[in-house]
């Protein structure tokens, strides 16, 4: 049994050395990984950080594990004596006919009774294993639902940065198309133009402000609803990112972290260890029902002290009485109404139906990491479009520049330009959150996302 499990250490141990060494290049981004968006934004980093004390998701988890320590403890209370006591103070007076005096009796008594199972085949101790793993499951829970946060606020934080130079594109536009207006207007004056011309400037400026207006108050939505999710207190728009900072990416970096994702066969994802602790705890309910029929010994201990003082006619009498019990005791349930075969039966399905899930949650795991390596090379390729296409349109600006300053083109040609500009400027910092977003996924599913080492470490070992 020892070697067994020393065997099972060393396959655990292995395993996680085979994960921790990615976690430790993830700390040299420039080096050897894409960076993360709290690599490019440090300002995002402390936010990520006291989100796993401050965000409502974290504190019903924490509160969860709490629940589940309590759990422990009871399920652990088995194992342990327990001791009652009981008081009882009263009056007896007793009256009879022909002649016979009354009597009356007061008195105190209390009693003391201690009980210790001694073997109950296991059951027990199997018991209070079952509340260890629960609260190991129930840190692992904890682990998992940071994981899942980190990587949702990560993606909300560059969506604020997306909408954030969105939002500048539609003031631009709306500077545009009030500056339209007014040359309309001018122009008017002089009747160069129709009134459907400037009418038609006139529906253009304030169609741009309705979509100015919605733009202000999406990002100011979005802003309230990372605040919610962080838990943070306030986050002003100047903190918001201008921009989403240009990332890098290194395919054979990316290549090797999945190989040694596959070679662990995925053993180090939160909800696999998860699943084979509710295995353990369903083989421990079918030993537990196993074993409810059969006999069970304990020890029991009794002491009682009486009191009264009895009155019978002149007489007062004065008695104190002590009694003691030690026994043996053993108890047999022989027949429940089938109660035990139910048991067994619900135990064992449900070890069935977790050993299922298990085999599916390993390829779809598999599955989807290597899914996501893949998708992430095509996010970059994308990304390399939209980049060639601002920097296209950045050139653009400057032969128009270049051109109006020798009297070749007309700075009304500029407005359109740099508007152009700007839209390219944002469908590339959508391409980067998107190439950030999906890096943060893949490393997130891995588990060998950086920030979670501000989880306990102690959450995530092995249940014993």
């Amino acid at each position: 049994m020892n070697s067994r499990r020393s065997h099972r250490r060393l396959c655990w141990l292995t395993a996680l050395c085979l994960l921790c060494a990615p976690m430790g290049a993830l700390g040299e981004p420039s080096q050897n990984l894409p960076p993360l968006p709290e690599d490019l934004i440090p300002a995002l980093r402390p936010i990520l950080v006291s989100a796993l004390r401050q965000s409502p998701q974290m504190i019903e988890h924490n509160i969860d594990i709490a629940q589940a320590e309590g759990a422990r403890i009871q399920n652990a209370a088995g194992l342990l004596p327990s001791v009652s006591s009981t008081v009882q103070y009263g009056s007896d007076t007793t009256s009879a006919a022909g002649g016979f005096a009354a009597a009356s009796s007061l008195g105190m008594q209390y009693s003391v009774s201690a009980n210790q199972p001694i073997y109950h085949w296991g059951a027990l101790k199997a018991r209070a294993a079952y509340g260890r793993i629960g609260v190991k499951i129930a840190e692992r829970q904890y682990a998992e639902a940071y994981r899942q946060l980190v990587v949702s606020l990560r993606s909300q934080f560059l969506a604020l940065t997306a909408k954030k130079i969105a939002l500048r594109n539609i003031e631009f536009a709306l500077q545009q198309a009030e500056e339209a207006v007014t040359l309309a207007d001018e122009k008017l004056k002089t009747k160069s133009i129709s009134e459907g011309i400037v009418s038609s400037a006139k529906w253009t400026r304030d169609l741009t402000r309705l979509d100015r207006d919605r733009a202000v108050e999406d990002l100011e939505n979005s802003r309230r609803l990372f605040l919610l999710s962080s838990g943070q207190t306030d986050l002003g728009v100047e903190a918001i990112s201008d921009e989403v900072p240009r990332p890098s990416y290194a395919p054979e970096a990316v290549a090797r972290l999945l190989q040694r994702f596959s070679q662990s066969a995925g053993e180090g994802v939160y909800a696999i260890l998860n699943l084979r602790d509710s295995i353990k705890q369903a083989q421990i309910d079918y030993r537990i029902a196993r074993v409810q029929l059969l006999p069970q010994l304990g020890l029991s201990a009794w002491v009682n002290q009486s009191t009264q003082t009895q009155m019978n006619g002149n007489s007062l009498d004065r008695y104190v009485t002590r009694s003691s019990n030690y026994d043996l005791v053993a108890s047999w349930s022989i027949f429940d109404g089938f109660a035990t075969r139910g048991a067994k039966l619900s135990a064992l399905s449900r070890k069935r139906n977790l050993e299922r899930s298990l085999r599916t949650s390993l390829d779809q795991i598999m599955v989807q990491a290597s899914d996501e390596e893949k998708q992430l090379g095509f996010s970059w390729r994308s990304l390399e479009f939209a980049q060639q296409s601002r920097d296209a349109a950045e050139a653009t600006i400057k032969i128009l520049m270049e051109d109006v300053r020798l009297g070749r083109s007309s700075s009304v040609d500029v407005g359109p330009a740099r508007q152009s500009f700007f839209q390219s400027e944002y469908s590339l910092a959508v391409a980067r959150s998107d190439f950030l977003n999906r890096w943060s996924e893949f490393v997130s599913t891995l588990c060998v996302d950086p920030m979670l080492d501000f989880v306990p470490q102690h959450y995530l070992d092995d249940a014993k």
